[in-house]
This record gives C-alpha cells, structure tokens and sequence, in this order.
C-alpha cells in the first residue's frame, strides 16, 4: 500500500503543518529532539508524517510530558499517568519558591512541547481560576510578570498575535482581579 504522499510527491511544508495543528515550529522542532516524529525532508513533511505529529498532538492534549508519551507510544507496560493537572502544580511549585527567570523557562518549555491553545485552555485557565479563588497576592504577581515576560519572549520569536493576546489577556484578567480585591479589602477595613 502507498501513501498519499508517494503517489502524488505532495510534502506539506513546516507553516502549513503548524497552522493544520495549532502548534508552534518549535513544537515540532521539540518532538524532534525526543524520537516522536521525524525531521522533514527538505520539500516538508509526508502525509505519514503530519499523521504522526497529528498522533503525538492529541496526546500531547493530555497534558503529559514527551517523556511521558514516548513510554505511552514505546513501552506502554511501563506507563504513568500525570496530565495537566501536575503541570498546573509544578508551575505552582514555580510560582511560590523559583525565580522569575525559572518561571519564564517553565512557561516556554511548555509552549515549545504542547500547543499553545492546549498550555492556556488546560493548564493556565484553570491556574488563574485558582489564583483569583484565594488570598494569593504575591503568587499572582508572581504570575502576571511571568505571563508579560513569556508575551515579550513570543513576540521577539514572532509567533504572531494569535499566541501573544491570549497570554495578555490572561495577565489583564489576573490584574483586575488583585486590584478590585485591594479595592474591596480597602473598603472592608475603613
């Protein structure tokens, strides 16, 4: 059996492969590193190709780390579940004892290895949900020059407007919020 890819001599290039599956090029470049896909010829990626990405995109859905896929797809005996939710808590974990500059590493190596979509709808929403929940000021501090920085770093990768407003508008979102709450705690305590 040929794939469509040897029939027709049609190679989808890396642009077109990141628009069809809302990743980043160096999501790609990520999954390369850790034997999840194989690099492009020079015309772009085969259909078999781009199936695979396509594979390793929705597990990457789940949340779990590529390690964690690469046993999942290898030597699934041996597999773990982990998931958004513990990398929701490792960037707590960053949040509460690292440095602005460990943050800033976490936050990118999560948009080079997941979708950007997946990082803010699986893993950020449901953080700030938690971090307006509570007395957490200095964590959404914390969180918001993070957030700013990580913009700053999309925009000097020119990853486009489409990842960079999601990410402010998360850090306008948690803004409001802390200054609305002093605004209330003002008020409560006069």
């Amino acid at each position: 059996m040929f794939s469509l890819t040897e029939i027709t001599g049609l190679f989808i290039p890396t642009s077109t492969v990141c628009r069809m599956t809302g990743i980043l090029p160096a999501t790609l470049t990520s999954w390369q590193t850790a034997s999840l896909i194989k690099p492009p010829c020079s015309e772009g990626y085969s259909a078999s190709q781009v199936a695979q990405i396509r594979v390793v995109r929705a597990l990457t859905s789940s949340g779990d780390t590529l390690s964690e896929i690469s046993t999942l797809l290898n030597e699934s005996w041996h597999y773990r579940p982990s998931g958004w939710e513990l990398r929701r808590q490792e960037f707590i974990i960053h949040l509460q004892y690292g440095t602005d500059e460990t943050r800033s590493r976490y936050l990118w190596k999560l948009y080079t290895r997941y979708s950007p979509g997946d990082v803010l709808a699986f893993m950020l929403t449901p953080l700030v949900r938690w971090l307006c929940s509570g007395n957490r000021e200095e964590l959404r501090a914390r969180c918001v020059t993070c957030l700013l920085s990580h913009a700053l770093r999309l925009i000097k990768a020119k990853q486009g407007l489409e990842h960079v407003k999601p990410v402010l508008n998360m850090a306008e979102l948690i803004k409001h919020y802390s200054i609305r709450t002093t605004r209330c705690l003002r008020h409560l305590n006069s």
